[in-house]
């Protein structure tokens, strides 16, 4: 099709035997095929990932084809549709261990994102997806007729096709149909009502304006709600729902309720009669705090839903709610919005942000500091390192409070712990300041653990801050039943986080001693402490240092220059940062590592490499180096199976890097075939063999051809 060959020319030509091959065999089939359906062969096959094509035999090529053009034939842009299905069962009919998820929707943002989130929620891994988006030419009644990649015209469609691994419970399989329908009917509405969101925030925009009109002496602080709110129609919020409520009055009876205003439903907010105040509901029926909150309190109110959003990104999604004024300032309604901060807010400084900015002006103007005075300038640091989510929820009172508490904590080494409760007991913020020598990785995980079992609640999410005064602070913030949060002292927490807390030398001086003598272990651990950074401390269990300072010693010892190591840390302890990978660790004395020379040796073995993060050694008296830490996964994106080719890659990589054997792609047969690097020298001196012998066409060709099927 040359719309295609347009659109991708080189790929195509790469990948055109295969599709030609199944185009071939669904034309000689029993059922023939159509020509709207080798049209859809080679469309969706050519966005089919290469491991896909290259696995998977021509006859389940043309079943999972023939499969997903059965799936846009019945479906309609006009809908979502989501079937899900076992590769082996029902129609489908081609071999392969995995439960294959179909969807198709006119296209429109979050749709994969939204699939993703929900998959890893129910903990199944995209084993492999297809995301064609195609113009569709239908019928009037729906029907194929004819389809191209997308151009100014048409109406596209996003077709889905996604595999996980095999589910054999039919109610399982009910259950991801089910759930995987009702996300994307909510991705349908917030995408299908994002301009009228946009339109209706442009109103309160203006209402708000009005407001500072009406009421001039309070013009300061609407003029600073107007730039928040503009400030998150320009990239600050993902807008998923928005639904205006009215305060009614009823002089008769002298009581006010609160009521949905008619209409004004949009994105997951639409539905109005899912409302509790679909009728009206009397205020004095309301709990006192939201009563208070319904009545007066802050115009602008920043909060987390209790609802987590099914579009985008699963997290409980941020409410913006701005109070309806009249001309008199009273409130008469709300105007709410929900949705999502993009990381616009957590990577711009809170001085920036208006709202918290002003925040951060009546804080400093309490605290009475001079501007450019060096607590001033610590008050700044410390605010713009208190959590985002604290930042808005919190009044400037509290969040003094917390400033405060940082500050006299300078001077001290001991724990301080400062809770703030929900204004309705349905969740509670801790912060933990602790002397930053007596912080790691280690220490946050068993404060969170200690949490979650004595007060049964969940971690929502955690912020950790290195702040000035040679302290950390860690902010929690979790979710528990009421009866929960009103039992949490900060005395207590105190006292459990004081228990848990020990230096690093003290733990990592408990490991040397199962090694080594009690005292050289104490010797050992003194030294590394100065030795190892912060960073290293913070980012490592002591129990990985342990090993660490061991191989490092040896090193030192023998005057070795180079280490290699590989380690499966579990599948709940992440690799710089990175979870599902392998860590490869490599110690190097006395240079430093040339990325770019090391890289392709890496790649060229069959890694792909995620992250590498890098710790220098070397202070205090300690051996100098550096230990880098690679994050590395096979072709698949899974982690290796290092206890069968853990150690014959370290001699691979080594022997590579001294050049004692050649750095090309022969060398991932160290991975998939379990080879020793010189039986892979063996055989690419045999493949240079029989290309010079005629026998091969190519020296690539067969050395292709053994990567690819060891």
């Amino acid at each position: 099709m040359s719309d295609i060959t347009a659109a991708a020319p080189s790929r195509l030509r790469e990948i055109a035997p295969t599709i030609n091959a199944v185009r071939s065999y669904l034309k000689s089939s029993p059922d023939g095929a159509s020509e709207l359906l080798l049209d859809f062969a080679e469309l969706f096959l050519s966005r089919a990932p290469d491991e896909l094509l290259v696995h998977r035999s021509t006859e389940d090529l043309a079943s999972m084809t023939r499969g997903a053009f059965r799936f846009l034939e019945q479906s309609r842009p006009d809908r979502v549709d989501v079937a899900v299905a076992n590769a082996d069962e029902d129609e489908e009919e081609w071999e392969a261990p995995v439960t294959v998820i179909r969807t198709n929707v006119s296209e429109r943002p979050f749709i994969i994102d939204s699939i993703r989130e929900y998959l890893a929620l129910k903990g199944l891994a995209v084993e492999r997806m297809v995301y064609p988006m195609l113009d569709v030419d239908r019928d009037d009644n729906g029907q194929v007729t004819a389809m191209r990649f997308p151009a100014d015209s048409g109406i596209t469609e996003s077709i889905v096709h996604c595999e996980v691994e095999r589910i054999g419970d039919p109610d399982r399989l009910d259950e991801l149909r089910v759930d995987l329908s009702a996300s994307l009917q909510d991705v349908v509405r917030a995408t299908d009502d994002f301009l009228p969101m946009l339109s209706a925030l442009d109103q309160v925009v203006t209402a708000v304006g009005v407001n500072a009109a009406d009421l001039s002496e309070r013009a300061p602080e609407f003029e600073e709600i107007k730039d928040f709110l503009l400030w998150l129609r320009h990239g600050g919020f993902v807008f998923l729902g928005y639904r205006g409520y009215d305060l009614l009055s009823d002089q008769v009876a002298g009581e006010q309720s609160i009521v949905v205003e008619p209409g004004s439903g949009l994105g997951l907010l639409r539905n109005e009669e899912d409302s509790r105040f679909a009728e009206p509901i009397p205020v004095s029926g309301l709990a006192p705090g939201m009563r208070e909150r319904a009545l007066g309190g802050p115009v602008l109110i920043v909060n987390k839903t209790n609802a987590e959003s099914t579009v985008h990104r699963r997290a409980r999604m941020d409410y913006v709610g701005i109070k309806k004024l009249d001309s008199e300032g009273i409130v008469v309604g709300e105007h709410r919005f929900i949705g999502l901060f993009t990381s616009k807010v957590y990577t711009e400084p809170a001085a920036n942000i208006p709202l918290l900015r002003d925040k951060l002006s009546r804080i400093l103007d309490a605290e009475g500091v001079r501007e450019g005075s060096h607590d001033y300038k610590e008050i700044i640091t410390i605010f713009d390192t208190l959590p985002k989510e604290e930042l808005f929820l919190s009044s400037p009172e509290e969040l003094r409070d917390d400033v405060r508490a940082v500050l006299t904590a300078y001077s001290g080494r001991g724990v301080r712990v400062v809770l703030r409760r929900d204004p309705h007991n349905r969740g509670l913020s801790v912060m933990v300041i602790l002397p930053r020598d007596r912080f790691s990785g280690s220490v946050r995980k068993q404060i969170e653990e200690a949490l979650v079992e004595e007060y049964h609640c969940e971690v929502l999410n955690y912020h950790l801050a290195i702040g000035g005064g040679d302290q950390a602070r860690l902010h929690f913030y979790l979710s528990a039943t009421e009866d929960r949060v009103a039992e949490v002292r900060s005395e207590d927490l105190e006292q459990t986080v004081a228990s848990i807390i020990r230096t690093w030398a003290d733990r990592v001086s408990e490991g040397l001693e199962k090694v080594v003598s009690v005292e050289e272990a104490r010797d050992l651990a003194l030294l590394y402490e100065g030795a190892m950074s912060r960073e290293y401390q913070a980012a490592l269990d002591p129990a990985i240092a342990v090993a660490d300072i061991c191989e490092l010693e040896r090193m030192a010892r023998e005057d070795g220059v180079v280490s290699v190591g590989f380690t499966n840390r579990g599948e709940s302890e992440a690799v710089a940062g990175v979870m599902g990978a392998t860590e490869l660790k490599l110690f190097l004395r006395g240079e430093r590592l040339v990325l770019s020379d090391f890289m392709p040796i890496l790649e060229n073995a069959g890694l792909r490499v995620v992250a590498m993060k890098p710790y220098e050694v070397g202070t205090n008296g300690a051996p100098t180096a550096t230990i880098y830490v690679f994050a590395v996964q096979d072709q698949e994106g899974s982690a290796l199976e290092v206890e069968s080719c853990g150690e014959l890659l370290s001699e691979t990589l080594l022997a590579a890097r001294a050049g004692e054997v050649v750095s090309d792609p022969l060398n991932a047969l160290v991975v998939s075939a379990g080879l020793h690097w010189r039986e892979v020298d063996a055989l690419r001196g045999l493949a240079g063999h029989v290309f010079q012998s005629g026998a091969v066409p190519s020296r690539l060709a067969l050395s292709h051809a053994l990567v690819q099927y060891p």
